[in-house]
């Protein structure tokens, strides 16, 4: 159970969050598999491996034999997803509400942070067709490794001057849950993006809502009486 009255502060995801980025992931895994296999590397072992990781993971396995080679990959493959994600985010639609759900927060005296995979560019692009209010962002620009690792949550807390027992991380994914976990705040899952409720079944929120859009009526006004 989370005691809303106690938040102080919420960190949201980003894509399939707050927007919705329109990226073809299998054709995305296709051609970075392929981007792998001309550098020599059998990808087989790394097949359950999210795209981040996998690229990292690549790297770190070419830099034992040849730091170039593997500066080279780095580069070239971390540039496709780059491409891939700034391209998507130029045609990126607000999840219905979102922009909304933030000001809410914010009038309310919620502090309002965007914790994200994605790369800095992308989301700026995102988050600038519209009218999002927020006081931080961090993405994988700025904090590594990414979520599920809590890092970027750690960050955002010790910026925030936050207290997890005092903060939700809202997401689409069950990743977003698993980081929150690992610093100790509260999780709340949306079903805006691909998952399902039964998706988040293992990883066991506080809380499941269909949207932000939902949000703002767990929270009341400071100082409206209730």
């Amino acid at each position: 159970m989370i005691d809303f009255k106690k938040i102080t502060t919420v960190l949201f995801d980003f894509d399939g969050t707050l927007v919705q980025l329109n990226l073809d992931f299998p054709q995305i895994y296709r051609e970075v598999y392929s981007i792998v296999k001309r550098y020599g590397v059998n990808s087989a072992p790394y097949q359950d491996l999210f795209l981040i990781e996998l690229v990292e993971t690549i790297t770190q396995e070419l830099k034992k034999h040849n730091p170039e080679k593997a500066e080279k990959f780095n580069r070239e493959a971390e540039g496709f997803l780059r491409e891939r994600e700034i391209a998507a985010a130029k045609e990126a639609e607000v999840v219905p509400g979102a922009c909304q759900t933030l000001k809410g927060l914010k009038e309310r005296g919620i502090k309002v942070g965007i914790v994200t995979r994605n790369c800095k560019r992308a989301v700026r692009i995102g988050l600038g067709k519209n009218d999002f209010i927020y006081d931080l962002l961090l993405t994988r620009d700025d904090v590594r490794p990414v979520k599920p690792e809590p890092h970027s949550l750690e960050r955002a807390l010790k910026v925030l001057k936050s207290k997890p027992e005092e903060t939700i991380m809202i997401g689409d994914h069950p990743i977003d849950i698993r980081a929150g976990k690992k610093v100790g705040v509260r999780t709340i899952a949306v079903l805006s993006g691909k998952k399902t409720k039964e998706d988040f079944k293992e990883f066991k929120p506080d809380l499941i809502i269909p949207s932000v859009r939902e949000l703002l009526k767990y929270f009341y006004r400071r100082g409206d009486g209730r």
